[in-house]
C-alpha cells in the first residue's frame, strides 16, 4: 500500500471524521472513502463502522491494530527525511519525547533549554501522559524517547539509557500548620497524621511503604501530575508526597523535607525501545545529556568535597 493511504487513514481517525480529515489532507471526501475501501480489501478486515444518522467514527479491533502500525510506518519515513536533512543541512529535525507529566517542565528547564540554544534548528514533540500511554506512544515510534518517573511496562521492550536516583519526599508550604522547623527529614508516622496530596506515580508506594509499617496514610487528593500535587501544599491544605531530584528547587513558598523510612529505589529514567536506531538529532541530545549529566555529577562531588 502508498504510504499516502496510510496516512490519510490516520488523518481520518484523528479528525474523527472523513469531512474533517478531507479539509486537513486536502482530499475529497469520496477518493478518502475509496482509499479507506482499498485498505479494507488489503487487509481483508473491515477498519472503521460508521453509524447511520450520526458522524461518530468506530474504529474496530483491526483498524485499531492498523492505526497503531500505520503511525509507526508513517514516523519511520519522517525518520528517514529528517536524517537525510540533518545530513544534507546538519542538526535540523524533530525531537519527539514521551515525558511524564510530572517531569515535562523540570525537563525543559533543565535539558531541552540548553539544548535548544545548541541546537536553534531542531523542534520538539512533548507528548505527556501517564506510563502506558508513554510506553505505547514509543513502541508505535510515535516518541523515540521516553522520560520515566516509574518503572515501565513491557520492560523486555525497552533499553534504559540514563538513571539518576530521586527521592520520596514530602513538600510543606512554608507557612503549614504542620511544617517542623527544627528538623530537616520526616517519618512516615509523622506523616500518616496528616492530609497528604500525592502524585499517582507515587501513590501505590507510599501505600506500600505505610502498609509495612502498618500505618494508614490519608491520602486528600491522588493528582496525575506532581504540580497538581504540589498545587495542595501551596493552598496549605495538605502536605504534598512527590518525587524530588537532587539538588532540585521547587521554590521560595516550600519546605522539602526527606521521608528517612520509605526504602524505595525511585529514578528518573530515559529510554529507548530495544534495537530501534535513534534519529541523528535524538543521538545528538543522548550525547548532550551524558556530558551535561557528567559535568553535574563532578559539580555535586566538588560540593561534598569543599562541604567536607
Amino acid at each position: 500500500m502508498e504510504l499516502e493511504s496510510y496516512r490519510n487513514f490516520l488523518a481520518i481517525i484523528e479528525a474523527g471524521s472523513f469531512t474533517g480529515a478531507a479539509e486537513c489532507v486536502h482530499v475529497a471526501q469520496p477518493a478518502l472513502s475509496k482509499q479507506i475501501r482499498a485498505l479494507e480489501n488489503y487487509f481483508g478486515a473491515k477498519l472503521i463502522i460508521t453509524t447511520r444518522g450520526s458522524r461518530q467514527l468506530i474504529l474496530t479491533e483491526a483498524g485499531r491494530i492498523l492505526y497503531q502500525k500505520a503511525k509507526y510506518i508513517c514516523s519511520l519515513e519522517d525518520l528517514a527525511k529528517n536524517e537525510i536533512d540533518n545530513v544534507i543541512g546538519g542538526a535540523v529535525g524533530t525531537l519527539r519525547i514521551s515525558a511524564a507529566n510530572s517531569r515535562s517542565a523540570l525537563f525543559i528547564s533543565t535539558s531541552l533549554k540548553s539544548f535548544c540554544q545548541l541546537y536553534p534548528k531542531v523542534t520538539y514533540e512533548i507528548y505527556e501522559g501517564g506510563i502506558a500511554e508513554q510506553a505505547q506512544q514509543l513502541l508505535n515510534g510515535i516518541t523515540e524517547l521516553g522520560i520515566l518517573s516509574v518503572p515501565i511496562t513491557h520492560e523486555d521492550s525497552f533499553e534504559v539509557l540514563f538513571q539518576r536516583r530521586e527521592e520520596l519526599s514530602a513538600v510543606f508550604h512554608k507557612d503549614a500548620v504542620w511544617l517542623d522547623r527544627n528538623t530537616s527529614a520526616i517519618t512516615l508516622k509523622e506523616l500518616s497524621e496528616m492530609p497528604l496530596s500525592v502524585s499517582a506515580g507515587c501513590c501505590d508506594i507510599l501505600k506500600k511503604c505505610c502498609a509495612e509499617s502498618s500505618l494508614a496514610p490519608q491520602i486528600l487528593s491522588i493528582s496525575t501530575t506532581r504540580n497538581t500535587a504540589l498545587q495542595w501544599a501551596l493552598e496549605k491544605t495538605a502536605v504534598a508526597i512527590v518525587p524530588i531530584e537532587p539538588n532540585e528547587y521547587l521554590g521560595e513558598e516550600f519546605v522539602t523535607k526527606k521521608i528517612t523510612d520509605a526504602q524505595i529505589d525511585l529514578f528518573k529514567t530515559i529510554v529507548k525501545v530495544k534495537d530501534r536506531p535513534l534519529s541523528v538529532i535524538a543521538q545528538k541530545f543522548l550525547k548532550f545529556y551524558s556530558q551535561k549529566r557528567n559535568s553535574q555529577q563532578v559539580c555535586d562531588l566538588a560540593k561534598i568535597f569543599n562541604n567536607n
